[in-house]
């Protein structure tokens, strides 16, 4: 085992302290068929793929799930539950509510491949050169130390970039997918609309959405293995227990989840920012105040309701502070 520290562009420097670790015997992983587009099945009847919890109750004997604290983003509530705030005649200039909110992503090891849910920020997002342009560092800063970083969480677990087969992103917003380069070898899942708009966003310097146009960069130089699931694409099995999700548009152009078979706990529904939190959950569903397409999320919110009732699951939402309080992090032990 060798220990490879990164500078701010992803290259090697040994004076880093942000580190990776990365293992000499690694899988070797077979990533030849992931270059290109899977093959896109004939349309539905329907635009929502075909849900069949049958598959999501195949449990995996030895699955073990860490959930990963990598800090908190500092924000208007606004942003999380649309109109949280209102000025009304009697109090026409109301103050705001900021609110700290979870960054998280889950690691779920597995004999047949280990995959990791989302990918946090990049550990160099902040300053006059971070990778986040400066609106969105003031609008939502990073708030944890450099043990919150991926790596380092990563680290502690004896986990490194090259044990790690699937990285599925729920979607590219830089607080999702800021770490994606370092994981040279896995394959990245990402919904198709989602690569599509935020590489747009890239090719014509628009940074009006949370896409931080610093990591597309880096990642065009790089030899990413990247798998982009069709808008179509039904709902599929990534190992054994482990069901990749396809909600579509919603908060953003397009949106992936995880459905989780536990055996000594209730089967999980990893959602992201499909659903903020419980009280967006509902009933009655309360909007968020980001999102690209509101009927799409409020599509995917009555989804997610009818596939945890089929399932008999817990829905652990993205940033929800409360549930996230209760949840076991890595530090303190796994699910399974």
């Amino acid at each position: 085992m060798k220990i490879i520290e990164f500078d701010k562009d992803g290259s090697e420097n040994r004076s880093r302290r942000v580190k990776i670790l990365e293992f000499d015997r690694g899988q070797d992983w077979d990533t030849s068929s992931v270059r290109a587009p899977a093959p896109q099945p004939a349309p539905r009847a329907s635009s929502t793929p075909e849900w069949n919890p049958s598959h999501a109750r195949r449990t995996s004997t030895s699955l073990k799930m860490h959930v990963l604290d990598l800090g908190q983003l500092r924000l208007d509530k606004n942003f999380v539950v649309a109109n949280s705030t209102v000025a009304t005649a009697r109090e026409p200039n109301p103050f705001g509510q900021v609110i700290d909110i979870p960054v998280s992503a889950y690691y779920i090891e597995h004999p047949d491949g280990n995959i990791l849910y989302d990918a946090g920020c990049h550990p160099d997002w902040s300053g006059p050169n971070g990778r986040w342009p400066e609106h969105l560092q003031n609008l939502f800063p990073v708030i944890g130390g450099e043990e919150c970083m991926l790596p380092n969480r990563l680290e502690e677990l004896g986990a490194g970039p090259d044990q790690i087969r699937h990285v599925v992103l729920s979607h590219l917003h830089c607080d999702h997918a800021g770490c994606v380069e370092f994981f040279r070898k896995s394959q990245i899942v990402v919904h198709e609309d989602e690569f599509a708009a935020a590489f747009s966003h890239y090719a014509v310097h628009d940074e009006s959405k949370p896409y931080a146009l610093k990591d597309l960069e880096r990642w065009l130089r790089l030899d990413l293995h990247w798998r982009r699931i069709g808008r179509k694409e039904p709902d599929q099995n990534l190992v054994e227990g482990v069901r990749l999700l396809n909600f579509g548009s919603g908060h953003a152009y397009g949106m992936l989840g995880l459905a989780i078979s536990l055996r000594s706990h209730p089967s999980v529904l990893l959602v992201s920012d499909a659903c903020y939190t419980a009280e967006n959950y509902g009933p009655p569903m309360r909007p968020s105040g980001i999102s690209h397409d509101s009927i799409g999320s409020a599509r995917t919110i009555e989804r997610i309701r009818a596939t945890a009732g089929d399932m008999k699951a817990d829905v652990w939402f993205g940033p929800d502070a409360d549930q996230f309080k209760t949840l076991r992090k890595s530090g303190e032990g796994h699910y399974e």
